[in-house]
């Protein structure tokens, strides 16, 4: 009999591979992985679900979810397409592919995901609360006011009021607004944590002179508040006060060296600065940090091309137009760096890039030099 145990074990052992490549065990034991934050193994698994079976939902929404984790948005995006074509109506997937969209400040991608999301359950407040947010913070406040007035109605949630509260000051409506603040922020005036979320909903409002003296009064009653110079920073940015910009993202990265959106933002704003190599430490440290940032390769390249490294510049510029194949800045930058460096026939298709995404070609070089700092965090 002892001449059989291994013949036994053997056979327990091609039963056992067929249990691990069995689609469903594997699914589970890839869910497993990506739960333990093992992405890569997860990845690897779903994908050898998908091979066996293509059409799997629960390995493409799961995929999805791996590579958003990993930062990889362009692939998460596409996974969640595929699992659209095969179920249409999944609001999970819907959902998921809207957050993609939105984490990348993408609102117009966003927003159809969102809508459809919104259709399926008009009730549910977070499916209206994301797709009003799409509708507020891309121009469109009025139609983002019509979607969340239903749930003003009962007991709105805080998110469904912030909204509000941004969507009315956006249209004019400053006192509106403000009384939404004040319902929000009650202590606003003693408490410097409801201060400092005060001056958010002022910057978000585009009330920056609000927001200005939120966070300075921030920074009086607690100059190491976290965060608050980065705020009043980006505040002082979108005002067009760039000195005073630069002072408060270098005063953020003096109390949190590893800030990363005060180093993008920093990087970025040399560049349009016109000091190029002083930026360029900047840019390379926010791309270490986010490779996935299609806003921070545009403006490494555009430093890169204004230093004559060429090579480095057509490297990032590439990857931006990897990670925004819709932006066509980014390609006339390209195009400018391939003509530079004689790369004729590149320069043309990059160029024709922009013809195809731009009716307008002046329109895309003026946005490629403009002064407003792009890819806000």
């Amino acid at each position: 009999m002892r001449f059989l145990a291994p013949l036994i074990l053997s056979i327990l052992a091609v039963y056992a591979c067929a249990a691990l490549d069995d689609p469903e065990s594997l699914l589970e034991s890839s869910s497993r992985k990506m739960q333990a934050g093992d992405y890569q193994g997860a990845e690897a698994g779903f994908i050898k679900v998908l091979q066996a079976d293509p059409k799997n939902v629960s390995a493409l929404g799961n995929l999805g979810i791996v590579y958003t984790n990993m930062q990889r948005y362009a692939m998460a995006i596409d996974t969640y397409k595929k699992a659209l074509r095969i179920v249409p109506n999944e609001r999970g997937i819907l959902l998921n592919l809207g957050l993609v969209y939105l984490k990348q400040d993408d609102y117009d991608g966003a927003r159809p995901y969102f809508t459809k999301l919104h259709a399926l359950k008009p009730k549910d407040a977070q499916a209206a609360n994301l797709l009003a947010t799409c509708m507020i913070y891309s121009g469109a406040a009025e139609a983002g006011i019509n979607v969340l007035r239903p749930f003003i109605k009962s007991d709105p949630d805080n998110g469904t009021l912030y909204l509000m509260g941004v969507a009315y000051s956006r249209i004019g409506q400053i006192e509106v607004g403000e009384k939404v603040f004040t319902q929000l922020f009650p202590a606003a005036a003693t408490d410097v944590k409801a201060r400092f979320l005060l001056g958010q909903a002022h910057y978000d409002s585009l009330q920056f002179s609000l927001a200005q003296r939120d966070f300075q009064e921030v920074l009086t009653k607690e100059p190491g508040f976290p965060g608050a110079h980065r705020a009043l920073g980006k505040n002082y940015l979108s005002d067009n006060h760039y000195e005073e910009a630069e002072k408060e993202f270098r005063s953020a990265l003096s109390q949190d060296p590893s800030d990363a959106s005060s180093i993008y933002f920093l990087g970025a704003l040399l560049v349009q600065s016109g000091r190029y190599a002083e930026s360029l430490p900047y840019l390379e440290r926010s791309h270490e940090m986010d490779p996935t940032s299609w806003s921070t390769c545009f403006y490494l390249g555009k430093a890169k091309l204004k230093s004559n490294d060429l090579d480095g510049s057509i490297k990032a510029l590439k990857e931006a137009a990897k990670l925004n194949p819709k932006e066509s800045a980014v390609f006339y930058l390209l195009a400018k760096a391939y003509g530079q460096a004689g790369r004729t026939a590149e320069s043309r298709a990059a160029f024709q890039q922009v013809a195809d995404l731009h009716s307008n070609a002046f329109k895309a070089q003026r946005k490629a030099s403009q002064d407003q700092i792009v890819g806000v965090r």
